[in-house]
């Protein structure tokens, strides 16, 4: 891996941990359970992802071929549910 992939990497992660806390608050305001939060934590942590790579050509998504993605999204919401 080079210093730019991995650079690269670890944005990518920085924003999905991100969007995860960001999707899984919104998901706990609206009083929704741990399974909901999961996923509404995941989607709006992996959405974006998917979207680029469907725009730039990069087919599969990132996130359908590396499960380290859906791995932090879930495990960043059921940190923030607890």
């Amino acid at each position: 891996m080079s210093v730019e992939e991995l650079v690269r990497f670890i944005f990518e992660m920085v924003g999905t941990v991100a969007f995860a806390i960001s999707g899984a608050m919104v998901a706990i305001k609206k009083r929704v359970d741990i399974f909901g939060v999961i996923v509404l934590s995941a989607m709006t942590a992996l959405g974006g992802g998917i979207v680029r790579d469907i725009l730039i050509g990069h087919l599969p998504p990132t996130m359908f071929s590396d499960y380290r993605y859906v791995m932090v999204a879930v495990i960043t919401s059921v940190i923030v549910f607890i």
